[in-house]
């Protein structure tokens, strides 16, 4: 029992991990603005950093600690926060308050996930019939044609609960998925992440081949990801409603994606099979290219590649992915952290990562969710909302203080345990910052844009 528990922690912490390490890297353009900033041409190693987030005139600088995680792993909890006993998820409660409240502490985020959950709270929207439509420059972008891999970041926990049940773990995560994401190279993608999960806590590790692996995952491809379940009543309306307003059919677009998939392992097993060059197999599967950089599949299909090639050494898989410069590198070091996680019957975190933020609360959630997987565990504990204290949940004023404690849904009870205040370029406006300790364990920043002079903030700027 307790080496697969180790699998479970060492997926979840792995992915974590990745997650940290490839945020640092994700918007470098060379190594040698990685070498300028922290000393070396690789990061290898958790960094305080900095970056500045909320636009040109109301933003700020977020000041990054070491270890600390961003959205893929913010997503990642939400999700394990939302399934139930029998390892189902429930999407109303993730999609009408996990992700709802998600907003207000997100780190690292981008437009598709974040309009999603902005959408998700109209009256009209449901988990199942969440179709938007946002802004992206001069573009439009619709639902429909949003395949990037928000979807395949967070579904881990899903892939886990339900260890040893493919036919579970692909509609749940398709169900999960389609609450922010409509193109199949999303859906599919994250479903490619959870087989190739639940195939690699088949594996082990002393007999472990990369030819078996990918042959076992790409075998019968057509039968693995049959979309029968969409003949449920929950998915008709939806499936009807994707074809209605769009001159491409669904189903034909999913078949033409599970395809890519099948000719994509093909290119895996080929590139370790001749030793390519990294980086060349990394360009072939997309990963560089701006249109395909952070696709649903691509960056799956970098993390399954990583692992299996570094199989023997997560650390150099996560290192690989991280300093994959110009690719998504945070999900795919996070794609690449759980796959090979999950192959360790021992602790194989390495000692000088063992301090990403939230460790404690990352191994007590991979322990609920093998015990889900086991069959009759409890369903993970909901935070109770403390309403007699100041919530976190809509901020509309500077009156919260150091020490205090606080209470946020879906987090429960915390406190704050450092303010800071940073002027915009707006005239007359601020950002109040507060860094929150919640007692489930987990650790947050949540950001609000206030009046300077409504607040009598002007104290706090006459230096």
């Amino acid at each position: 029992m307790q080496k697969m528990i180790n699998r479970y922690k060492n997926s979840i912490l792995l992915s974590a991990i990745g997650d940290s390490l490839g945020w640092i890297t994700e918007f470098e353009k060379s190594k040698d603005s990685i070498n300028t900033k922290y000393g070396n041409i690789e990061v290898t190693s958790f960094q305080d950093w900095e970056k500045y987030v909320g636009g040109r005139f109301n933003g700020y600088l977020d000041k990054i600690k070491k270890g600390a995680y961003s959205d893929d792993t913010q997503l990642l909890l939400a999700v394990a926060r939302a399934i139930n006993e029998d390892g189902r998820v429930d999407n109303v409660y993730f999609s009408k308050i996990e992700l709802t409240s998600w907003l207000s502490y997100a780190r690292g985020a981008g437009r598709t996930i974040k309009n999603a959950a902005k959408k998700i709270s109209r009256k009209s929207a449901d988990w199942n019939n969440n179709f938007f439509v946002f802004s992206a420059g001069k573009n439009k972008i619709d639902y429909r044609e949003s395949g990037a891999n928000g979807a395949a970041m967070r579904i881990l926990p899903i892939a886990l609960a339900n260890r040893g049940k493919p036919e579970i773990i692909k509609e749940e995560i398709f169900s999960n998925s389609i609450i922010t994401h409509g193109h199949p190279r999303a859906l599919v993608g994250a479903i490619l992440y959870g087989f190739a999960v639940n195939k690699m806590l088949q594996q082990n590790l002393l007999d472990f081949s990369y030819k078996d692996y990918l042959t076992d995952l790409g075998s019968n491809i057509e039968e693995q990801y049959n979309t029968s379940f969409l003949s449920n009543s929950k998915y008709t309306d939806w499936q009807d409603k994707w074809n209605s307003e769009w001159s491409l059919d669904f189903i034909t677009l999913y078949n033409e994606t599970v395809n890519e998939v099948l000719i994509a392992l093909r290119s895996v097993y080929l590139n370790i099979k001749n030793n390519n060059n990294e980086t060349d197999a990394l360009t072939e599967f997309g990963c560089f290219d701006p249109k395909t950089k952070g696709s649903g599949v691509a960056t799956v299909i970098a993390g399954i590649y990583l692992s299996i090639k570094h199989y023997n050494n997560p650390k150099q898989a996560i290192i690989s992915s991280v300093n994959a410069i110009g690719a998504d590198t945070d999900s795919i070091a996070a794609f690449a952290g759980g796959l090979c996680g999950v192959l360790y019957e021992g602790n194989c975190v390495p000692k000088e990562w063992s301090q990403v933020q939230d460790e404690m609360y990352l191994s007590n959630m991979a322990e609920k969710l093998y015990g889900i997987s086991k069959g009759g565990f409890e369903k993970i504990n909901k935070q109770e909302v403390i309403f007699e204290m100041k919530s976190l949940n809509d901020i509309k004023n500077d009156s919260y203080q150091l020490n205090e404690k606080i209470t946020f849904n879906p987090l429960g009870e915390g406190v704050i345990i450092k303010i800071d205040r940073q002027k915009t370029l707006t005239s007359g406006k601020y950002n109040l910052i507060l860094d929150v300790e919640f007692n489930c364990g987990q650790s947050c920043k949540f950001s609000k844009m206030l009046d300077i002079k409504s607040n009598n903030a002007e104290t706090f700027f006459e230096n």
